[in-house]
């Protein structure tokens, strides 16, 4: 059983993620600039922001003590578990 403590705890880092996760998305879209060319730079930076985000939130809630979080999720983006 969770505490109060670390639910906060863990929402507030995935709210942390989030927000750097949006950041790092309008980065990827203005380096984009609907230029085909730029295409694979920017799709590379999409799912780099995206791992990162998964991988604050499973940091999170093991930190918190619910366990590995989107650890699947990681591993089908990634290929890997960490």
């Amino acid at each position: 059983m969770s505490t109060f403590a670390q639910e906060q705890s863990h929402k507030a880092a995935i709210v942390a993620a989030s927000s750097d996760h949006q950041v790092a998305l309008a980065t990827a879209k203005a380096a984009f600039d609907n230029s085909p060319a730029n295409y694979p730079t920017y799709a590379a930076a999409v799912k780099a922001a995206d791992a990162a985000k998964m991988r604050a939130i499973i940091t999170s809630s093991i930190a918190n003590g619910f366990g590995p979080g989107p650890a699947q999720s990681l591993y089908w983006l990634t290929g890997s578990w960490t």
